[in-house]
């Protein structure tokens, strides 16, 4: 059961998201600025994130260096999303430290800022708390956009923007342009910056970003690069390029291109970073790092016998990349798609997309606040040759009780339903 402390901060979820960094800023303030004590590598972009940030992480902890993590969603469990090399804060810890800023958040509540939300208040916890376990490094990820996101408060040794699209458009802007300026809000003074970025509206942003505050920016497929070699069901091969360093004979588990981009990203941030600190990276600890990195929830098989694979696409380009990693592997006449996607994504593109793929396609609803209900998908799907469900329990329950079948159940949209999804089939 969880405790009573935990409870509270998930109900500052009400608050909602208000755009700022005034309570932010006032909560660190009165911590005494942990995060000025911190080596800070910050990340933000719409795609790739967490897997990138993992691959990173998994590098410098392969050279023994403590590695604190902040990232979002969590899949499984709430404390994941702090993180030293992996391993969850406790709920002890936590508990802890929701009591430290609780009566912080309470003074901040009377101020004209108003209530601190629950995205804020995690943020200090987790900057207090690798602070206090006195860790090596700090990798950050952004949670919405970058400038006005609560961790746009730290000054990085080192920004990293990976690629960006149509999300959160409601927030962000409507155009590659407005929602880069965004992401480009991470980048601070005299910090280089590294992207696997290709779009030309989208890198000129970032590229005029990096001329004002003076920071080297470098980019994928010019200062660095990767050959793709074979691809397996369950992973790639592929060598890493750049002037400074070549490393041959790569295997990584993550699969589809744009996973061996996001692992080439995190191999380059690591070698600047450690010309930045004058550490000594070792490449068969690289290659061994990159090679045991896995990301919940992303083409993650989760059952054998029949195959079950999840994935948590949620925005056009992800499902543009989904498509791309399941048909390199698989005929497409031998995949069922499970899919459910939450208000406030572009459902109709998606599902426009899918379609012209794949033939058997089941989209659902489950228990989450911004769900769309059976009722409302029957509404928008009734012309569209696929099923509407609200039970998605029995979809899977089918598949896996099938005897033989060459088929593959990939379930894929919102996060927050691959996580739903991940702990039904664990349990089961």
């Amino acid at each position: 059961m969880e405790n009573k402390e935990i409870s509270w901060l998930k109900e500052q979820l009400k608050v909602g998201i208000k755009p700022g960094l005034d309570r932010v800023k006032l909560l660190l303030q009165k911590l005494g600025h942990p995060e000025k004590k911190l080596k800070i590598i910050h990340i933000a972009g719409t795609n790739g994130k967490g897997s990138t940030l993992t691959f990173l992480r998994n590098i410098l902890s392969e050279h023994s260096y403590e590695v604190g993590t902040f990232t979002s969603p969590y899949i499984e469990h709430y404390n994941e999303r702090i993180s030293i090399n992996g391993s969850p804060i406790s709920d002890d810890e936590m508990s802890h430290y929701i009591k430290l800023l609780k009566p912080l958040c309470n003074e901040i509540s009377l101020t004209e800022f108003g209530k601190p939300t629950e995205f804020e208040i995690v943020t200090c916890i987790a900057l207090q708390y690798f602070k206090d376990k006195n860790v090596d490094y700090v990798i950050l990820e952004a949670g919405l956009g970058g400038r006005m996101d609560s961790t746009n408060v730290v000054n990085p040794l080192l920004s990293i923007i990976t690629m960006i699209g149509y999300d959160h458009l409601d927030v962000l802007g409507d155009s590659i342009e407005e929602i880069a300026t965004e992401k480009a809000g991470i980048i601070k003074p005299n910090a280089p910056v590294f992207t696997n970025e290709i779009k030309s509206e989208a890198f000129h942003v970032l590229e005029s970003k990096a001329k004002q505050t003076q920071s080297s920016i470098y980019r994928l497929h010019k200062d660095f690069d990767y050959s793709w070699g074979n691809s397996y069901e369950d992973g790639e091969e592929f060598n890493f390029i750049s002037d400074e360093l070549t490393i041959n004979g790569l295997r990584s588990t993550m699969t589809g291109k744009h996973q061996i981009e996001n692992a080439s990203l995190a191999i380059y941030s690591a070698k600047k970073l450690s010309e930045l600190e004058g550490i000594f990276l070792s490449i068969e600890k690289i290659i061994k790092s990159i090679e045991r990195t896995t990301w919940v929830g992303r083409f993650e098989f989760i059952h054998r016998n029949p195959t079950i694979i999840l994935d948590g696409a949620h925005n056009v380009e992800a499902f543009e990349q989904l498509i791309d990693t399941i048909n390199n592997r698989y005929n497409p006449s031998h995949i069922k798609l499970l899919i459910s996607v939450i208000k406030g994504k572009p459902i109709e593109p998606i599902i426009d997309m899918l379609s012209s793929q794949y033939e058997d396609i089941t989209i659902t609803s489950f228990d989450f606040d911004k769900s769309y209900s059976k009722k409302e998908l029957l509404q928008k799907f009734y012309k569209c040759d696929i099923i509407v469900s609200e039970n998605w329990k029995s979809t899977v329950n089918d598949f896996i009780d099938q005897q033989e079948t060459n088929e593959v159940l990939v379930v894929t949209g919102s996060l927050y339903f691959i996580s739903v999804v991940r702990s039904y089939l664990n349990g089961r």
